[in-house]
């Protein structure tokens, strides 16, 4: 499992853009989970693609971030960031 950090969780443009690029790939973003801890909210999404699954996480003092394996991460994480670099670490 790999995940990718896309910016803040309050960025709606940034989540737009998500949503759009998800969608030109052919996929969906289907369930989300909402998890509130003392002063800190997480909304899970669901991100069904024709090759695969993986999360959107949207976490208060963390931001969004792209779960799952590699292979489907890094082209959607391409596909936002351009050539932004970004950090890559396991997820928990």
């Amino acid at each position: 499992m790999l995940t990718i950090h896309l910016g803040s969780e309050t960025d709606d443009d940034l989540f737009e853009r998500l949503c759009s690029e998800v969608v030109g790939m052919g996929g969906s973003i289907a369930d989300s989970q909402w998890v509130l801890g003392g002063s800190q909210e997480r909304t899970t999404y669901t991100i069904n693609l024709p090759t695969g699954t993986l999360e959107a996480v949207a976490e208060t003092y963390v931001g969004l971030s792209l779960v799952g394996d590699a292979a489907l991460v890094h082209p959607l994480a391409k596909k936002l960031l351009g050539t932004q670099s970004s950090t890559d670490e396991p997820a928990a």
